[in-house]
Order: C-alpha cells, then sequence, then structure tokens
C-alpha cells in the first residue's frame, strides 16, 4: 500500500510549470503509475494552478482539478488562499494536506510524482542560499538536477527529497540521465522551467536586505510563515510568521533545528530569517 509519502510544503518538488493538460495527463496515465500520484501545473488560466491526479486503473483515471485563487476583497485588492471544487483553503500546502486524508473524487493525495533527473552533481563549495527558493548545501554533498532554468541557476533535489535553486558554477556534474519518461511526455526544457529563471522561482528583490545572514549559532530568528508539519512526524516543529525561534543546529539538508516555547525540532531555511549576525 502505499503511503502518505510527500511533504505539502515541499509543493515546488512537484509542480511542474509549462507542462500541459495532455501531458500532465499522459506521465499519470501510464500502466505502472500507481492510484493516488499526482503531480501540480500551471492551469490555463494565468496565475492560477491545476492538480493532476491518477485516481483510478480503469476509465477515467487521471482526472484535473483547477487550483482558484482566494476572491478578490471588497476593496478589489487579491485576496490571500486558493480554492479546489468550492473549498477554500489558507494556501497550498493546506490543500494537498486535506487531500492526503480525504478523498477527491475516488482517491486521495499519496504519492507525488518525482521529476526525472538530468544530472549527478555535486557540491565544489558550500552554498548557504539568498532567497526562500534557495537549496543551500554543503561542499561534496551530492544532488540531483531536475531542470536547467538557465545558464546560471539550475532545480536541483537533495537527498531528503527537498527541492531548489543551485548556482551552476557551484557544482560539478558527475553523471548524466537520458531519461525515456522525459522525452515521452513534456520536454526537459519545460520540465521544471521556472518561466524566466532569473526570477528564481521569487519576485523578492535582490537587495543586500534579503540576502540571509549567516549568525554563530545558537541564535534568534524570525519565522516567515506559517507551518503545519505532517502531525505523524514528531521532529518537525510547528510555527507561526512573526513568532521567533531559537536556532541551535544547521543540518546539511537544509534544516535548522530549532526551539520554541520548549519544543524542539526541524523548520525549513525557507520558513526562517535571521536579523541579525550573532557575535
Amino acid at each position: 500500500m502505499t503511503t502518505n509519502g510527500f511533504d505539502p510544503f515541499e509543493w515546488r518538488s512537484f509542480y511542474f510549470p509549462g507542462m500541459s493538460r495532455e501531458e500532465a495527463h499522459k506521465l499519470l496515465g501510464e500502466p505502472q503509475v500507481s492510484i493516488g500520484t499526482f503531480l501540480m501545473r500551471d492551469s490555463s488560466r494565468p496565475g492560477e494552478y491545476s492538480l493532476t491526479v491518477r485516481e483510478a486503473d480503469e476509465g477515467n483515471a487521471v482526472c484535473h482539478y483547477l487550483i482558484e485563487r482566494g476572491e478578490p476583497k471588497e476593496d478589489g485588492t487579491a485576496a490571500a488562499g486558493v480554492k479546489i471544487a468550492n473549498q477554500s483553503f489558507p494556501d497550498i500546502p493546506a490543500l494537498l494536506n486535506h487531500f492526503k486524508m480525504r478523498v477527491l473524487t475516488e482517491a486521495s493525495l499519496l504519492a507525488a510524482y518525482k521529476k526525472p533527473i538530468i544530472e549527478v552533481v555535486v557540491g565544489t563549495f558550500k552554498f548557504t542560499g539568498e532567497r526562500e527558493t534557495d537549496l543551500p548545501f554543503e561542499q561534496g554533498e551530492r544532488l540531483e538536477i531536475l531542470s536547467k532554468t538557465n545558464q546560471d541557476w539550475w532545480e536541483a533535489r537533495n537527498a531528503l527529497g527537498t527541492t531548489g535553486l543551485v548556482p551552476a558554477n557551484y557544482v560539478q556534474i558527475q553523471m548524466e540521465f537520458h531519461n525515456d519518461r522525459t522525452s515521452k511526455g513534456a520536454s526537459q526544457s519545460s520540465i521544471g522551467s521556472s518561466g524566466g529563471g532569473a526570477e528564481r522561482f521569487s519576485s523578492a528583490s535582490t537587495s543586500s536586505d534579503n540576502i540571509e545572514l549567516q549568525p554563530r549559532l545558537p541564535a534568534k530568528a524570525k519565522v516567515t510563515f506559517d507551518r503545519v508539519p505532517n502531525a505523524y512526524d514528531p521532529t518537525q516543529l510547528r510555527v507561526k510568521k512573526g513568532q521567533t525561534v531559537l536556532v541551535t543546529q544547521k543540518m546539511s539538508n537544509g534544516m535548522y533545528k530549532a526551539e520554541l516555547d520548549g519544543q524542539i525540532g526541524s523548520v525549513p531555511h525557507t520558513y526562517l530569517r535571521f536579523t541579525a549576525v550573532s557575535e
């Protein structure tokens, strides 16, 4: 039996920008794909997403669900949150987590469809990351390259399945892959493409104010996003935007070990922002 083996907060690891409905249908319609396997892609409606799910072995086996933006506020500004089939959620992780436990039409979300590997690399230098969408890594760490958004920044996945962008000049290619699954469906140039690369999945400023400071630990950090981890994983720490946590350890997978109100657990680096470097 397939288990709920995906992290809703790492949804970009199974998000395929540029993939068409037909390509997604073909990929998840392959006989070897199990029920409950899914991926996310861009909708034909600008700024919105689609959830494609393998829900059965026969008949209409693959279903597509529109993930809409929240309703505009009374003043006309865009509302936070997303909707699917008239159900509203504060964000995409909350939506995905909901359907890990509940059925869409015939199945719940059991396993994310992994992006195919095009190369394996190792870090030639340590990279701490500058933006929330970057993937920090250590010198000598092995990474799987999923796409090359441009010549300078590549999308990578580490050993724990966390994905993000890495600088191409910080890694060395160890092995190249020629994946038949990619050639049958979407082209590699579209799978994993960030639609511009230079934005590195983010519209945040590149000013020095946004560069993550690397303090001497232990150090305090502000939480930048709400995070409700899987209830069955006691090693993860639940945090809310605006809280201050004490970071005690940085792990090679991009996670920090932190303490909040006597509770100790792991938090992704993308959810924390150090305000000053410790002396």
